[in-house]
């Protein structure tokens, strides 16, 4: 039976609102079924030279979800095993802080990159491999894996989007962006477009195979810190100034906005069915509602800001400057956030 969205709503922003010691609580029972939000806390720890833990400002999770990587200021690239709860490895061989990590969608590699203007790209079958090392000329703020595994994309400080071709591990693409401060690059879900956002506010879309340049719109006033293309090819982004916007590319000038935030955004991320997760410098992750442009709960726990998120199966990483990473599972029946798949459509809850 489909749960009422009412008591679907009602459920889940009682979860949420639980404390951090609560991570575990008992199942919230409804008439239908049970809900149940529950959080595995992994605190990062000291390695190599640094005497303290890092502050987390990227997570991973592999597709299978055995594995997390977590990035941050300590120059490592630490591999956490999700089934036995512990560290396999702390990859080295960056020089400075480490802003992004992603594995590919098979799970086979894993790219990370920062400050040290390298990106780096590991084999997960045996991480004691030296990683491919490809060199930059600044540093590297965000990278991106198409769906199909086939390219990887890098953008950062400067103005250039570099796509790779992952066969040949040859630079296939160089894109100007339209400033030389970029934070996020996204693969749309059919490999034919990608787009970057950064401190201009402005996002810049281009036809992957042509490199022609198919849009430039402008949805934010601040510096844009995470975007993604949603299955239909809508762009959902956020960024400084607490706004989450969802644009259609037809119609970049009427994108439907979510309920204002109360801080800065670090990251977006698209859950399944119409919903998705928020975070930024409050310390909460919110989960909202695409389809009615509706926030459903937060979850707590975070001391500090949250600065990344992935999703994977039913399990969303958080990673934060307060040097932890949470591991939330979400469980409602078979499938993670409901049974209901519907297209969004943002000509429906357009808010100026």
């Amino acid at each position: 039976l489909m749960i009422q969205r009412r008591q679907f709503i009602g459920t889940l922003a009682a979860i949420c609102s639980m404390p951090a010691t609560s991570c575990f609580a008992n199942s919230i029972a409804t008439p239908e079924r049970k809900l149940r939000w529950q959080c595995d806390v992994i605190p990062t720890i000291p390695h190599g030279y640094g005497r303290r833990a890092p502050v987390v400002t990227g997570v991973s999770l592999q597709p299978n979800g055995t594995q997390i990587a977590i990035v941050g200021d300590n120059h490592y690239v630490g591999i956490y095993e999700t089934t036995q709860r512990r560290f396999l490895s702390h990859l080295g061989n960056h020089g400075d802080w480490v802003r992004t990590t992603k594995y590919s969608p098979d799970g086979q590699f894993l790219a990370s990159a920062g400050n040290d203007r390298k990106l780096k790209i590991w084999k997960t079958k045996n991480f004691q491999e030296r990683a491919q090392i490809y060199p930059h000329e600044h540093a590297i703020i965000d990278l991106a894996y198409s769906s199909d595994g086939r390219r990887l994309a890098t953008v950062g400080f400067d103005t250039e989007l570099r796509v790779y071709d992952m066969a040949s591990g040859q630079i296939e693409r160089k894109l100007r962006c339209h400033c030389d401060d970029n934070h996020t690059v996204a693969f749309s879900s059919d490999n034919q477009m990608v787009a970057v956002g950064g401190r201009s506010g402005s996002i810049r879309v281009w036809d992957i195979n042509s490199g022609r340049q198919f849009i430039q719109f402008q949805p934010h006033k601040q510096r844009i810190r995470s975007i993604q293309f949603t299955d239909d090819n809508n762009i959902v982004s956020c960024g400084d100034d607490q706004m989450v916007k969802i644009t259609a590319i037809e119609t970049p000038d009427q994108p439907t906005t979510l309920p204002r935030h109360a801080s800065k955004l670090f990251a977006v991320k698209l859950l399944t069915n119409g919903f998705l997760a928020t975070s930024g410098s409050d310390n909460l992750i919110h989960i909202w509602n695409m389809d009615g442009a509706e926030e459903l709960g937060v979850l707590k726990g975070h001391t500090g800001t949250v600065s990344s998120l992935d999703f994977s199966g039913n399990k969303i990483a958080s990673g934060s400057f307060d040097t932890q990473v949470r591991l939330w599972h979400y469980q409602e029946g078979p499938d993670p956030i409901g049974r209901q798949t519907r297209n969004f459509d943002p000509s429906r809850n357009r808010k100026k």
